[in-house]
């Protein structure tokens, strides 16, 4: 699966989750029938092949929840990406450091560029002491 398409999965995912929880709760009942059939072909009587599968199969809700999330999850590494953003926040707040310190100080538009570049760099500061 592409990254676009995993990426498309993650956000419907997580823009709907009762569709997707609904989506995951038919795909195991679905496989609790197809065990449940193979049971009664195995010469189990339908009461007891359903009992046998829905044991074998394990704790119903605890797994959908485990699918639920799985299927919320990326399936690539973010590392890459978190530390794209991470540079990227360094060079703004480097590049705002710059345009603020090569301003003039007086003026209103000196001054907002020297309190942005402040903002800026308190910012990145955060983000990467919480990161810690």
């Amino acid at each position: 699966m592409s990254r676009v398409k995993a990426t498309v999965n993650f956000l419907q995912a997580w823009k709907n989750p009762e569709e997707m929880a609904a989506e995951v709760k038919a795909e195991l009942r679905f496989h609790v029938q197809m065990r449940t059939r193979a049971n009664i072909e195995e010469g189990m009587t339908p009461d007891e092949a359903q009992l046998a599968a829905r044991q074998s199969f394990g704790d119903f809700d605890q797994i959908k929840i485990s699918c639920c999330e799985i299927k919320r999850g990326l399936p690539f590494n973010m590392k890459p990406l978190k530390m794209g953003l991470y540079i990227a926040i360094a060079c703004l707040a480097g590049g705002f450091a710059l345009v603020a310190v090569n301003l003039p100080h007086h003026g209103l538009i000196g001054v907002f560029w020297q309190l942005a570049a402040i903002a800026v760099l308190m910012c990145s500061f955060l983000v990467g002491r919480r990161k810690q």
